[in-house]
């Protein structure tokens, strides 16, 4: 017969695109990943996979189970989210964050997840926001939270919050503290890479207004790029979460432009025929939880039982 195992398991193959990267998901071991593909592939008369090639992919057949087996997961987990207490779901949750969201309001999402589903397993990743999309894509993470720089047909996409940005020096770097747009273009920028998100949307910031800089270091780290600024060799496009604690210590001050910083606008996304209710009610949790604005260690710890 049947288990929902099996199918967990197929789904996790194609998704994750090798029998060990789907063990991993599973939290189990990649023979016992095969031996379940194995028992449910002998149901039936024409094999699901093409095992010919160096990395197994569906046949025809393999195609048409698959959909199935979506359909019947989707089902199962409905039929515990409805039905189940909360606090009694044991469903996996792979959530792909940013740094951003890693160094401000991550512990407070966390605990309040924890608090609502305390059986519910969750792990955690940490990247650049395309290729959070990505991973979310090809089945790899449930959902991720990152900044609403691409646009996808196969995603849903739940606005989740707004970090603020601004540029910032060491004090000695420069007498004044405002500078026009074309001076700014005269020096060296710190600016996270263009594999990044914020890196796309600052890109297209500077071309709109058409500044060039006449030198630019780039890096993916954002503490990386707070402490090249306060080494004094360049002015760092910052969240202001992240530039707040050297502000406070003397060690980085803002540079004033006449036009705003570009705002980080957040979104959460998943794949339309994989979200569920549970997974709602996870954004939902981290609607309530986010702020981006303040480091974590400045936020306050939610006390048990209480909510926002």
């Amino acid at each position: 017969m049947t288990s929902f195992r099996e199918l967990e398991a197929l789904v996790a193959v194609v998704d994750m695109g090798s029998f060990e990267a789907a063990a991993r998901g599973l939290n189990t071991s990649q023979s016992a990943v095969s031996r379940l593909i194995r028992d449910f592939e002998s149901g039936f008369s024409v094999p699901l996979l093409d095992r010919d090639r160096r990395a197994a992919r569906l046949t025809a057949t393999g195609w048409e189970v698959l959909r199935v087996a979506r359909a019947i997961l989707r089902q199962r987990n409905t039929l515990l989210e409805h039905f189940c207490s909360a606090d009694l779901l044991s469903l996996v949750l792979r959530v792909g964050v940013t740094e951003l969201a890693a160094s401000t309001w991550l512990p407070s999402f966390v605990g309040r997840l924890r608090e609502r589903y305390p059986r519910a397993h969750l792990e955690v990743e940490v990247a650049s926001s395309p290729s959070l999309v990505e991973r979310v894509r090809t089945g790899q993470l449930s959902l991720a939270i990152v900044i609403d720089v691409m646009r996808t047909t196969e995603m849903v996409r739940s606005p989740i919050g707004i970090a603020r940005t601004g540029w910032f020096c060491a004090p000695g770097l420069m007498s004044s503290d405002t500078l026009t747009l074309h001076d700014l273009e005269r020096h060296t920028l710190l600016l996270q890479g263009a594999t990044t998100g914020a890196g796309r949307l600052l890109s297209a910031w500077l071309a709109e207004r058409s500044i060039e800089p006449a030198n630019v270091i780039q890096t993916d780290s954002l503490s990386a790029l707070s402490g090249i600024a306060a080494a004094g060799l360049g002015i760092a496009h910052l969240p202001r979460s992240v530039a707040s604690d050297a502000l406070q210590r003397g060690r980085l001050k803002e540079v004033c432009l006449p036009v705003a910083s570009p705002d980080l606008n957040y979104v959460a996304i998943a794949r339309i025929e994989t979200i569920s209710s549970f997974h709602r009610a996870v954004i939902e949790v981290a609607q309530g939880s986010c702020d981006f604005n303040t480091p974590f260690h400045l936020l306050s710890p939610q006390l048990p039982g209480e909510g926002r």
